[in-house]
């Protein structure tokens, strides 16, 4: 029965807001991505922060209400701006379209920590982001710039590279 209403709220949520039936299996296959992902230590807490989108961290919220990640209870926080004391603590940066054209700044702020950064625009991960998530044939894909990702100390399965494109950071 709790299972049905969260599923009803969810939906009435989906459809009261900007956000998308698409929105929810993106949130739903960036959890089971963080699987086969491998960060050299995590705390009392997974720790995902959505880049100035509070409507998708609500989501993201009650999605993962009873989920863990690496067995660990998920923290899920908005994060405003590149001075926002949170981003120090996260395990996962999200952006969206939109969010993912003006992060530089605070990509350079956490670019060689272990903080998996995910983007919904797959182009940003020619620029160093770790992995992009987009649309082909009705199907979700992703690209993976494995070089950023082992910069920033992380290891991905090699289950996960086997399903995706795997890309290199453009040289300038």
């Amino acid at each position: 029965m709790k299972k049905i209403f969260l599923n009803l709220f969810i939906l009435f949520f989906l459809f009261s807001s900007n956000l998308t039936a698409s929105d929810s299996v993106k949130i739903t296959i960036v959890e089971r991505i963080t699987h086969f992902i491998q960060w050299p230590n995590l705390k009392d807490d997974f720790t995902i922060g959505i880049y100035q989108d509070e409507n998708l961290k609500n989501l993201m919220i009650k999605i993962y209400e009873d989920k863990k990640i690496h067995k660990l209870p998920i923290k899920v926080f908005n994060i405003k701006n590149k001075n926002d004391k949170r981003l120090k603590n996260i395990d996962l940066l999200y952006l969206t379209k939109e969010s993912s054209k003006n992060v530089d700044s605070i990509i350079q702020k956490i670019k060689n920590k272990p903080v998996l950064i995910v983007t919904e625009h797959p182009n940003d991960v020619y620029q160093g982001m770790h992995l992009g998530l987009y649309y082909k044939n009705k199907r979700i894909k992703f690209v993976i710039n494995q070089e950023s990702l082992e910069n920033s100390n992380l290891k991905a399965s090699y289950k996960i590279l086997k399903l995706a494109k795997i890309v290199k950071v453009e040289e300038k």
